[in-house]
């Protein structure tokens, strides 16, 4: 009995399956961005005055913003990437674009394509179930664009602002939109923060 137990062992450990990722498993699509990515501006120079290593990012549709977090937070980096890549309604355009029954695994070719599949950690769920799962983990920056109505992003901001690091960055996009105006607005006035936002009215950060 303890041979067989020694035997099988052997084979687990050494069963390919177990090497493999999700990336490795998807049938890779053609290159496609699939989206805009309008805060990368004033996210790149947050990154270039702070050491950011890990950020966790709350929306990341075909993983435009999700490449450009990869690239910067270098090779002992982490990006946890949140979404259930079904679709937003709040988001124009999401429920009707015609890649969003693929629009998972476009995301993931998208960044197994860019060389990032070491780097960037998919998680399939809500920004809720999400809490959940990465309940032990914080992050330098955290990036809120999973969705633009101000119920949503008000808590948002609130369930995750504790998994900020200490001089951590938590900002967002959409801004110029009344309902994400109103939802960062409220989350800053809870939390005795300001909000900071650049002229285009894209992007928005909160400061003490």
């Amino acid at each position: 009995m303890k041979k067989l137990k020694f035997l099988l062992a052997i084979t687990l450990c050494s069963f390919p399956l177990f090497s493999h990722t999700i990336y490795d498993a998807i049938d890779t699509l053609e290159f496609d961005p699939a989206g805009y990515f309008a805060t990368e501006g004033p996210l790149d120079q947050i990154l270039r005055n702070q050491e950011i290593k890990t950020v966790i990012e709350l929306g990341s549709w075909a993983g435009a913003s999700t490449r450009f977090f990869g690239y910067r937070v270098g090779k002992e980096g982490t990006v946890y990437a949140i979404d259930h890549w079904l679709g937003t309604p709040d988001h124009h355009g999401e429920m009707t674009d015609s890649r969003l029954s693929y629009i998972y695994q476009l995301f993931l070719s998208n960044i197994q394509q860019a060389g990032l599949e070491e780097r960037v950690v998919p998680l399939r769920m809500n920004t809720d179930e999400a809490l959940k799962a990465l309940r032990h983990v914080t992050a330098d920056l955290i990036y809120v664009d999973a969705a633009r109505d101000s119920t949503r992003i008000h808590q948002d901001i609130l369930n995750w602002y504790p998994h900020l690091n200490a001089g951590g960055v938590i900002c967002g996009t959409e801004y110029r939109e009344p309902a994400v105006r109103e939802g960062v607005q409220k989350a800053a006035s809870e939390l005795g923060m300001q909000v900071e936002t650049n002229r285009k009215g894209f992007f928005w950060v909160l400061k003490h």
